[in-house]
């Protein structure tokens, strides 16, 4: 019975694998390199889940030889990924790439099979090949496992290579993805450590877990890599715009309340006019310190004339500059999604909540109303 799951989940992912490299390779974005080296990612995953799926459950017919020494799509896997990981990140003329390296590994185990091929008949040799193919799985384990660590300190330790994407992505889904990443490697050693004596027959099923998570993880970083990278272009694009009409200034109908002390029109004008609600990472204590005045103070001042708490506060300021972008003709061919995050929203949710608490309707219906 889990075997019949395992398989069926394979065969899934195979499926949803191929559709998504067609559908992101006849996409807007489809030719950016970013996008291609993430497709060839979710293609080199298919391939040798495809091939494993169908050696392991019999729908091809193997002799020991090949069954040992399928093709080794899995050693490309990593290198493409870090790859991608260079062109997201606009680091790629910064940082090495290891793809030379990585062709060059699957090309000469090519060429080792074709060396072997005069064991393909030879049942007698069986010990020499499964040693080869546990040798090599090890290698390809050490090679896999430093180039993840190489993609988790650039992530982690380099950040300044890549502060201009940050201030469009804060990139956590690829933090999240390296977390779990570590524990599909840590599954894998596993494997592989609990097979060492296994070396004609190992244990199969040791691997499902591995093979199943890594499906699972890798299949969801092409789906978030795709859409993150096409969200983070068009707010380059949306931002570059706007700059263009920044003659345009937003008119706030946040109109202070006639009961409103000199210190919080103060605190309005500031956060006005330095625009620090299109920060995502705004927060009362950074408003502290800008203003020099104490968190506390602050927070009583906001709640006592405005009405609401600082969040909701900041928030009318975003959604009012979101309605101006959502009715503007020369913004009309960016998504709401990508507005909503320009404005200083951290989340397409968090966008839609907020407007509809403010206004009384979503986004959609906004533009639609106004348009």
């Amino acid at each position: 019975m889990v075997k019949y799951l395992f398989t069926f989940l394979m065969f899934s992912g195979i499926v949803l694998g191929t559709i998504f490299i067609i559908a992101t390779s006849f996409s807007k974005n489809g030719r950016d390199k970013s996008i291609i080296y993430l497709n060839l990612v979710v293609l080199f995953l298919t391939l040798n889940n495809l091939q494993i799926t169908l050696v392991d459950n019999q729908y091809v017919n193997v002799n020991f030889f090949m069954h040992k020494l399928l093709i080794p799509w899995y050693v490309l896997i990593l290198p493409f990924f870090y790859t991608f990981l260079m062109y997201y990140l606009k680091v790629e003329k910064k940082i090495y790439s290891f793809v030379s390296i990585s062709i060059g590994l699957f090309l000469l185990e090519i060429a080792m099979r074709i060396t072997l091929f005069p064991f393909f008949y030879n049942e007698k040799d069986c010990f020499f090949v499964a040693r080869y193919s546990q040798i090599e799985e090890i290698i390809n384990a050490i090679f896999s496992i430093f180039i993840f660590i190489k993609a988790f300190i650039l992530l982690f330790n380099y950040s300044k290579l890549y502060q201009f994407v940050l201030t469009f992505d804060n990139i956590k889904w690829l933090k999240n993805f390296m977390f779990l990443g570590s524990i599909v490697l840590l599954m894998w050693v596993c494997a592989i450590i609990l097979n060492l004596d296994k070396v004609i027959n190992p244990v199969i099923f040791i691997y499902y877990p591995m093979r199943l998570s890594c499906s699972i993880i890798l299949y969801w970083i092409g789906y978030q890599g795709f859409f993150n990278y096409a969200l983070m272009t068009e707010r380059m694009q949306l931002r570059e715009a706007i700059e263009i009409n920044s003659n345009a200034k937003t008119e706030f109908s946040i109109k202070p309340n006639d009961l409103s002390d000199d210190l919080f029109l103060t605190i309005k004008n500031h956060i006005e006019s330095n625009s620090a609600y299109l920060d995502a990472e705004f927060s009362l204590e950074k408003l502290a310190s800008e203003t020099k005045i104490s968190v506390n103070k602050l927070s009583h001042c906001i709640n006592l004339n405005s009405g609401n708490n600082f969040s909701d506060f900041i928030n009318q300021f975003r959604v009012e500059e979101a309605k101006n972008y959502l009715i503007a003709p020369e913004y009309v061919d960016y998504t709401i999604a990508a507005i909503g995050l320009e404005c200083g929203f951290n989340s397409k949710s968090a966008f839609y909540s907020a407007f509809k608490k403010f206004t009384k309707k979503t986004p959609s219906e906004f533009k639609k109303e106004n348009s």
